[in-house]
């Protein structure tokens, strides 16, 4: 077995062959230019695992560059991601290869740092190997909206059920958030695309002192406007018409789930925008509210005032950069890291 790099130009097709037989819940074709080259931070690198006598290609891994806020500087790190391998050939070798590669672009001192994000612990036996260890924790939150869903599974379809579940969405409604209210913060529906004034908020957040994602305009236009699989909502929450904070989310059957919450003024503004996505979502059929934040970021205050409840654990981080660096201190211990959802999306 060997890696080498893909030409993503003449070799999209092999690419595009060995992610449909390996991920197939998504519609690679479809998102390839956006993903692999429209992304405002860069174009992707891309490795194939291949076996030496025969050429043939039975594995890929690559990296999606993005920008990131680490304390007060922006740095240009990588997002490892469409880690794929034939299931003849899912050894633990093939995959310690394919990790090896994604940590070029750094080597190389084209990124400052990349990160991979595997959802299970299953998925830690490659970094394992590498005598690597996770950087942070992903958890799942989810606040309780409508009781029906969970009824049913308990009690079965009935009229014990049913009448069960009128006292139980009764009983929710009572015990709702309190309502936080900024005096004079607007609260609506965004649908154009992000502009300038996104670009400022995220200057006036600053690092402060995390590890963020940057969210300059043009990041957000490609994460959430030309995306060409996923419908995204934006609500933002504005004082004297200055922008303050926003939030992003997606209906998914019976639930909603936040992808991103930022901006200034929180808790107060956070639980405003929290709130207002649940009066603009009273339908019946939506059952919880989700959300999945690191274990350091500060919106577990947020989401506790707000209702939320601890569901169980996501992805773990692991980033890989140069020892002995100043950067290597901060991603390891040195600073926390500030993760929403929409940092482990790939």
């Amino acid at each position: 077995m060997a890696v080498r790099p893909v030409n993503l130009n003449s070799e999209q097709e092999e690419l595009l062959d060995i992610l449909g037989r390996n991920l197939k819940d998504l519609s690679h074709v479809r998102r390839f230019q956006w993903f692999y080259y429209n992304n405002p931070s860069g174009t992707a690198w891309s490795w194939f695992a291949y076996e030496k006598g025969s050429k043939k290609i039975v594995g890929v891994a690559s990296v999606f560059p993005r920008f990131v806020w680490v304390g007060d500087e922006v740095k240009r790190c990588g997002q490892v991601g469409d880690f794929a391998i034939d299931i003849s050939y899912r050894s633990l070798g093939p995959a310690v290869m394919l990790q090896r590669a994604t940590f070029e672009p750094v080597q190389e001192g084209l990124l400052a740092f990349c990160y991979d994000c595997p959802p299970h612990e299953s998925g830690m036996s490659t970094f394992r190997r590498l005598g690597m260890q996770a950087n942070c924790q992903m958890y799942r939150y989810a606040r309780l909206l409508k009781t029906d869903r969970q009824l049913v599974q308990y009690l079965g379809q009935g009229r014990l059920a049913a009448y069960s579940a009128v006292i139980g969405n009764l009983l929710l409604e009572l015990w709702a958030f309190q309502k936080y209210k900024i005096a004079g913060l607007e609260i609506s529906y965004y649908t154009d695309h992000f502009g300038e004034e996104f670009s400022q908020l995220d200057a006036r957040v600053g690092g402060s002192k995390v590890i963020r994602s940057q969210r300059k305009a043009e990041d957000l236009n490609w994460h959430y406007r030309d995306n060409p699989l996923h419908e995204y909502q934006v609500l933002t929450a504005r004082q004297n018409g200055e922008l303050l904070a926003f939030i992003v989310f997606f209906v998914s059957d019976q639930d909603i789930f936040i992808v991103d919450l930022f901006g200034l003024k929180f808790p107060d503004a956070a639980l405003q925008l929290l709130e207002a996505v649940i009066e603009h979502k009273k339908e019946k059929s939506i059952q919880t509210l989700q959300a999945t934040i690191s274990d350091a970021n500060s919106l577990t205050d947020v989401l506790h005032k707000a209702g939320f409840r601890y569901r169980a654990k996501g992805a773990q981080v692991v980033a890989y950069t140069q020892p002995g660096t100043e950067i290597f201190g901060m991603l390891h211990g040195g600073l926390p890291w500030s993760f929403n959802y929409t940092d482990i999306l790939a």
